[in-house]
């Protein structure tokens, strides 16, 4: 219980990036995690992920 309520709490950085899944786009903040998992799990085999740059 302690742990789900921690997790409520803990914020992890997030990364500006465009999702295509091969019939529309989509600009959502993904986490480090959440973009490994697009990346290789085999049921986003057609899914790209591409990150903001960061222009200063």
């Amino acid at each position: 219980m302690f742990d789900k309520i921690k997790n409520i709490f803990k914020k992890e950085k997030t990364y500006e990036c465009i999702v295509f899944d091969g019939k529309k786009m989509s600009y959502p903040n993904l986490t480090k995690k959440q973009i490994e998992e697009i990346e290789n799990d085999p049921k986003y085999e057609a899914w790209s992920v591409t990150l903001k740059r960061e222009e200063n």
